[in-house]
């Protein structure tokens, strides 16, 4: 037995809501339809039950149902929360109670700098989030494809966001670009006005606007941007999926680039079979591919330890030689890394991909 929360509703849903629910539900039919997870100690295979509450996008609702799946539901493992944000606050529920979690949509060095023993996550850091991208910008630099040189970066105060801006402007750095704007222009979380910004985008005219906003704040900017006539040669939106495309319509998504963690040549059968029973294209719906990585963890992992004694199953998801098959490659967790002063542990290997509007 499995539980966690989700944004069902909220100011956090447009990335999550409804349809991560049904893919959980859907994959949980998938499992036990296939005979469950073989549990060695007790000789047999088992179905699985998963409990998953609306946390309502509320953080002290969050540790509330944390809690009551402890105290009530008796579950097993956490399943994490949706966004970053939330799973640095419930996290603690899952530390203090000796409960194994495993984080789903969380990447933010904060929540892998604490030095907690009951946490792992799928995801690389929010930091490692623009690389591909940039990457990419070089080498189309480097073949003379692109003669991009200035970037600016637009962000909103919240860990996640901040993690994976400051990753932008090094990334963008070491492609040889100059960030614009001081280096980063942070606004308050949820921002809907951009005019100001926009302005004075349209007097520097950076060939690369790169936006580590939220769902709806992104939409907004593009909106605004469109209208009040900001056309740099590149846009780059941190998440790249429906809700962007149907926010703006398809004019305004044309030739957008953005990051996804959807890449349909990598789908598992298992994974092809849900969105199928959904009838939903998967690229709709990226987020979900992490749903599915760390799902799959988790019936991984109980298989792996043959026991779900919590402490002997924390043990096997601490252990640094241990890896899981996934379907972005190899799934493990990395401990003991440094960066900016900090010592890291429990964060995956889970990368987005660039994608783009055509």
């Amino acid at each position: 037995k499995s539980g966690g929360t989700l944004a069902i509703t909220g100011r956090f849903a447009a990335e999550a809501g409804p349809p991560a629910l049904r893919f959980m539900q859907e994959w949980v039919k998938a499992v036990n339809e296939a005979g469950g997870v073989n549990v060695r100690s007790l000789g047999r295979r088992l179905p699985i039950e998963l409990i998953v509450y609306d946390d309502e996008s509320n953080f002290d609702k969050g540790v509330e149902l944390y809690e009551k799946l402890a105290a009530v539901d008796k579950v097993d493992v956490f399943i994490g929360p949706f966004s970053s944000p939330m799973t640095l606050r419930v996290s603690t529920v899952a530390e203090r109670l000796n409960i194994p979690m495993i984080a789903v949509e969380a990447n933010d060095r904060a929540i892998y700098g604490r030095g907690f023993r009951w946490l792992v996550g799928v995801l690389e850091l929010g930091f490692w989030w623009s690389q591909h991208y940039f990457d990419m910008i070089k080498a189309s630099n480097d073949q003379g494809l692109t003669r991009y040189r200035t970037v600016a970066v637009i962000a909103e105060d919240l860990p996640h966001t901040m993690d994976v801006a400051s990753g932008a402007i090094f990334y963008a750095r070491a492609a040889g670009l100059e960030p614009l704007l001081s280096g980063l222009e942070v606004h308050p979380f949820p921002t809907r006005d951009y005019s100001a910004t926009i302005a004075k985008l349209r007097t520097l005219n950076p060939d690369i606007v790169f936006l580590a906003l939220w769902g709806g704040s992104d939409v907004a900017f593009l909106k605004q941007a469109a209208e009040l006539g900001l056309r740099p040669r590149e846009m780059h939106v941190r998440f790249i999926g429906a809700p962007v495309l149907e926010g703006v319509g398809e004019r305004v998504a044309e030739g957008l680039t953005g990051d996804t963690y959807m890449a349909s040549k990598l789908l598992e059968a298992r994974q092809k079979t849900i969105y199928q029973r959904m009838g939903v294209d998967a690229y709709d719906y990226p987020w979900t591919s992490i749903r599915y990585a760390a799902l799959e963890a988790w019936v991984n992992a109980i298989e792996k330890t043959g026991t779900l004694d919590r402490a002997r199953l924390m043990e096997t998801l601490r252990d640094p030689q241990v890896e899981f098959p996934a379907h972005f490659g190899t799934l493990r967790w990395n401990w003991g890394y440094r960066q900016a002063g900090q010592v890291l542990g429990g964060f995956g290997t889970q990368k987005p991909f660039v994608a783009q509007y055509q």
